[in-house]
């Protein structure tokens, strides 16, 4: 094993997915079952919109399925070949081919006729991995190699590897493919291992390469990799990489000591690591060390030295420390990664300094100058400059856009919102989404869709559009949209850069829930739409990596509070998911934080993303900031997008409602006090 250190994976919350119906429950009739869950809705004044009848009212082909799949899983042939007779022309019969194959791994021709007979299909993808695994655990290399073909799963690549040694032995090829899985800030997986004890054995990896790959580690804080690789290095050296990790965990301490040290390469990324660790607990003091003291007594190169002095200014600008815009001038712009451009835009902004943010606002790459995001701004700084007929010509243009910043420039004209409504697919290409439907592999996914097996729905849908074009994307997008299954249709045509179409990705959805919740809290819907929409895009079933579940994306521990105030039953998971709860636990946290930052949408916003204790760090120290500035000042970027998101959105909701803007962005975006002229009971 390469590292005892344990490996977690990052997860997309977006494409975590629900498992659907697994088996039949033929004791209880699913029409029974179906009409007592109606008639429960209805006495309870729930309204049935997240309840799909198909789920459970099941065709006789879905049936026998549902039932094939399960007898071939027990064991019993004879019931399972007489229920598959019947399904010969059914689109989910490559799902039970898949399974019979799936049980004869070991076997070869069984496997490469599905192989031949779905070619480049999802499951045929999917079987080939499950193929490859099987030879890798089995050490068959030379049958491994005979199908194997290059892969992203690392595991599979690990494989690949082991084979090569077998075949090949430790080869100038191997040696090159190994190094290169080798040179990672991460564990690699632990076939990789042995390929990786040869690498070691017959000295294919150097000690400089092995101080690289200690410094990727420490870099992404993998300190559990970076002491194992020290055992790799001579023991006159291992000390260094103990006050290297001593530097991780006391920074302020080594680079006391580190003053005293004599220059050689490892010392530096010892320090550079020290002064980037110590600028968290105090930035200001970082750079005054790195300036006076480190800068001038060692050897850095210019890359070092652009590295380290762009993670310290973004730091500062970051925290709105005042030094922030001072250490931007006496950096090149040259010498600033593109994140650091774009904050010293906003520094300066923040600042009131606006012929420096303009002279910044020049200064991005020719890339950013067309978003409309530094085009807003360019209007901002224009109006500061007193140069009100460019700021107009700029709001004008903007003004057309039916995004965040075209609606701000709307509201700085004092003109109405424009709201571009235009199909995904228009009506000449709409023959293309029906032509879509009828491919095999699409049947399957609505097939699967239907019976509520939406996460095995989802896998296949993601491989069939992973390589479409974007005006092919559009097509399935529609098609999403058609079915019903919002979520994919909106996460599709944001895959196909069409932002236009307002029906498909601002579905009114869960409206009497949404409604009910918003008249008790005293919200206005298109404030939950907005939130929900943004939280989860509408896909009831959610759960993010932290454990947020449902439409709001609620924590249990939120809503275990929620349900005392409430007056709710205590919940579990599942029920927590349900629509109607759901919608009734967010819609209450969301009126505690409103009322917590007393009725300020914006703050209250940022707090339901990113925590009332973030949020109190980022308010102005002393002067009261416009809300435009303050938002887009925000230190994540996550809560950044999130709040412009969950603003525009909302209007959107709030014209779709009753097809007009009830509250425009200029009044609901109040402007943000420093700390101490809140009330009191805001952060307390």
């Amino acid at each position: 094993m390469e590292n005892p250190g344990n490996h977690v994976a990052s997860i997309n919350p977006l494409l975590i997915m629900p498992t659907g119906i697994d088996r039949l429950r033929p004791k209880i009739s699913p029409y029974f079952t179906a009409c007592i869950l109606l008639i429960l809705l209805f006495m309870m004044g729930f309204p049935p919109v997240s309840f799909s009848a198909e789920a459970v009212a099941q065709t006789a082909d879905q049936r026998h399925y549902l039932a094939a799949r399960e007898a071939l899983k027990k064991g019993r042939l004879s019931e399972y070949r007489r229920l598959k007779a019947q399904l010969q022309d059914y689109p989910l019969l490559p799902y039970l081919d898949y399974s019979e194959a799936l049980k004869k791994l070991g076997d070869a021709s069984v496997v490469a006729d599905f192989l031949n007979q779905y070619d480049g299909s999802y499951l045929a993808s999917r079987l080939r991995d499950k193929r490859l695994r099987w030879l890798g655990d089995k050490h068959r290399w030379g049958d491994f190699l005979r199908v194997y073909e290059a892969k992203s799963d690392k595991t599979l690549r690990c494989y690949y590897l082991r084979a090569k040694l077998s075949v090949e032995g430790v080869s100038e090829s191997l040696v090159h493919d190994a190094r290169e899985m080798w040179m990672s800030g991460s564990t690699q997986p632990k076939p990789c291992s042995p390929v990786f004890d040869q690498l070691y054995k017959y000295h294919k990896v150097s000690k400089a390469l092995i101080w690289q790959r200690i410094g990727l580690a420490m870099e992404k804080g993998h300190i559990s990799l970076a002491k194992f690789l020290a055992k790799k290095l001579p023991a006159s050296e291992r000390p260094w990489v103990a006050k290297w990790l001593k530097a991780h965990r006391k920074p302020k301490a080594v680079l006391s000591s580190a003053l005293r040290w004599q220059d050689s390469l490892h010392r530096r990324q010892i320090i550079l690591h020290a002064l980037k660790r110590y600028s968290r607990e105090d930035t200001p003091a970082a750079w005054a060390l790195w300036k006076t003291q480190f800068l001038p007594r060692f050897n850095f190169s210019e890359e070092e030295i652009s590295q380290l002095e762009d993670k310290l200014v973004l730091r500062a600008a970051w925290r709105h420390l005042p030094e922030a815009l001072d250490w931007f001038s006496l950096i090149p712009a040259a010498g600033l990664s593109e994140e650091a451009l774009e904050w010293r835009v906003r520094s300066a902004i923040r600042s009131g300094e606006w012929r420096l943010a303009l002279e910044y606002l020049n200064e991005l790459p020719e890339s950013h100058q067309g978003d409309h995001e530094w085009t807003y701004w360019r209007g901002r700084t224009y109006e500061n400059l007193n140069m009100a007929g460019s700021a107009r010509s700029i709001f004008e243009d903007l003004a057309n856009e039916t995004d965040y910043y075209g609606f701000l420039a709307s509201d700085r004209l004092g003109i109405p919102y424009t709201f571009t409504n235009e199909p995904v697919v228009d009506k000449a290409a709409a023959h293309r989404v029906e032509i879509l439907a009828a491919q095999p592999a699409f049947q399957r996914i609505y097939e699967l869709y239907k019976m509520g097996l939406v996460g095995q729905a989802y896998s296949e849908w993601r491989f069939e559009i992973r390589d479409m074009p974007k005006s092919q994307k559009r097509v399935a997008a529609r098609l999403a949209y058609n079915w019903k299954w919002h979520f994919t249709a909106i996460v599709t045509t944001a895959q196909a850069k069409h932002f236009s179409d307002l029906d498909l990705r601002f579905p009114l959805l869960f409206e009497r829930f949404i409604t009910r919740e918003a008249k008790r809290q005293n919200l206005s819907p298109s404030l939950v739409y907005g939130v929900i929409r943004r939280e989860s895009a509408f896909r009831e079933a959610a759960v993010s990596p932290a454990g947020a579940l449902g439409l709001m994306q609620v924590m249990p521990a939120t809503a275990k509070m929620m349900t005392k105030k409430l007056g709710m039953k205590r919940m579990n998971r599942k029920q927590m998911r349900q629509a109607n709860n759901n919608i009734k636990l967010g819609a209450g946290y969301l009126r505690q934080v409103l009322n917590k930052y007393n009725g300020h949408e914006i703050l209250a916003t940022a707090s339901y993303n990113a925590g009332p204790h973030r949020v109190k760090k980022w308010l102005p120290e002393d002067e009261v900031l416009p809300a435009d500035i303050w938002i887009d000042t925000i230190t994540f970027d996550e809560t950044r997008k999130y709040v412009k998101a969950v603003l525009f959105y909302s209007t959107i909701f709030d014209w779709k409602l009753d097809g007009r803007v009830d509250h425009k962005l200029n009044e609901r975006m109040k402007p943000v006090q420093p700390e101490q002229d809140m009330s009191v009971a805001v952060f307390n």
